[in-house]
């Protein structure tokens, strides 16, 4: 629950950061990034929710819709426009389609509230929930654990430019303790990914503001 509640907390707080960012100068990846922490805020306000008071159907599609699906996938999109502007603009119409999908496949499908409890498998017989959850995390985790890389190794190599390189060694290694928890909850494994959520959401943030 400490770890829901936390990680709700301190992805607002990344999200507000974000956004008064994007206010000022206007930089399309930090509107697509503050979208993103806002689904992760979601996702995580949803948790406490059904950490608090009995998880409800809505509850469980919202957290598993914005939390497993959409919001690393928008992370990455943030990720190509800063690198690859061109290829983003193509890209935001997939995600845009993918987003609609994902959401139709959550709330028409039906949910197992006892097995989301137990093992956090709510959409064992309905397939195409967590498919996307592995598409959208899957893929996205890959493209932000790159994108970061790459942009360590270009500080890397320029001159005084250590402090940026190490910020996006945080924000890689962040992003991969997000991903193992979602792995994990994947497979079935419980109790984990609520504070692999924070860790991993912890580092990002720390890292971006390293940058």
């Amino acid at each position: 629950m400490i770890a829901a509640v936390l990680s709700a907390v301190v992805s607002a707080v990344f999200a507000g950061v974000l956004a008064l960012r994007y206010a000022r100068r206007r930089r399309p990846h930090q509107l697509v990034w503050t979208i993103g922490l806002a689904m992760f805020t979601l996702a995580a306000a949803a948790g406490v929710l059904a950490r608090s008071g009995g998880a409800t159907e809505a509850e469980y599609r919202l957290f598993y819709l914005f939390g497993a699906i959409l919001n690393v996938a928008w992370l990455a999109l943030g990720t190509t426009y800063l690198l690859a502007p061109r290829a983003a603009r193509r890209a935001l119409w997939g995600l845009l389609a993918f987003t609609v999908l994902a959401s139709v496949a959550v709330f028409a499908s039906p949910v197992d509230l006892s097995a989301a409890a137990d093992t956090g498998k709510g959409f064992d017989r309905a397939p195409l929930p967590r498919i996307l959850a592995g598409l959208g995390s899957g893929l996205g985790s890959l493209v932000l654990v790159a994108g970061a890389l790459w942009s360590a190794w270009r500080f890397l190599r320029a001159r005084h430019e250590g402090r940026r390189a190490l910020a996006n060694v945080i924000i890689a290694a962040g992003v991969l303790v997000a991903a193992a928890g979602g792995t994990a909850a994947f497979t079935g494994a419980s109790g984990v990914v609520e504070w692999t959520n924070l860790a991993g959401v912890s580092l990002i943030f720390v890292g971006f503001l390293l940058v």
